[in-house]
């Protein structure tokens, strides 16, 4: 299961970029603005997103009708090999991931809340199909991602499965049971680093090595 940072903090990103178990960054326009609000404009924030990763970003489009999205998608993807263009499941937007696929341009089908958006994107080679755990608006975002993979795997499509919208660290684990991949925001990647459990295990260790006499504790000294 592939990890990806919901973010668009340069902060964020360049800290869990570290830590080495991230596979790309997933922005939207929402995350994109929030941080242009506080100084940098959209093209240099975007642009350096991309240098601090060495792995997928995915980047949406803000237009609605087909050609601006193609127009979009089109400058988005000249940014990089490693970049996905995010087009949300809109009558326009299916219109313009048929042109895309046809320029080999990939792109991650967003907004799905049923399993036949799903099909429908797949069907017009999507490289991932997002799917919202949302129970708010979708009532059982399991259930739609076991239908989703059923029916993309069974038309032995190469279309991933990504889920979006998590909340907490057991919706991550549920959601992996039937994905290809996880989005997920820096607070969750914080909360599942800093386990308490796992914390207190190191502390204790810790504890039991300082209980060799100091002159004993020779192994790590130079």
């Amino acid at each position: 299961m592939k990890i990806l940072l919901e973010s668009s903090n340069l902060q964020e990103i360049q800290e869990v970029v570290g830590y080495g178990f991230i596979y790309g960054v997933n922005t939207n326009p929402s995350l994109i603005s929030a941080e242009v609000l506080k100084g940098d404009n959209t093209k240099d924030l975007i642009n350096k997103i991309i240098k601090l990763v060495n792995g997928e970003v995915h980047i949406q489009v803000t237009a609605f009708d087909y050609e601006n999205i193609v127009k979009q998608a089109s400058i988005i993807h000249s940014l990089g090999m490693n970049i996905i263009v995010k087009i949300p499941v809109t009558p326009e937007g299916m219109r313009a991931m048929k042109t895309l696929s046809e320029k080999s341009i990939k792109f991650n089908a967003i907004s799905i809340y049923n399993p036949i958006q799903a099909m429908m994107a797949s069907q017009n080679n999507a490289e991932y199909v997002t799917i919202q755990m949302d129970e708010y608006i979708n009532r059982n975002p399991i259930g739609v991602m076991q239908s989703i993979r059923t029916m993309i795997k069974g038309e032995n499509s190469k279309t991933k499965i990504l889920a979006a919208s998590i909340k907490n660290p057991l919706e991550m684990i549920y959601a992996g049971l039937d994905v290809d991949a996880v989005t997920f925001p820096y607070s969750i990647i914080k909360e599942i680093m800093g386990n308490p459990d796992t914390i207190q295990s190191a502390i204790n260790y810790n504890e039991n090595w300082n209980e060799i006499p100091e002159e004993s504790r020779t192994f790590f000294n130079h």
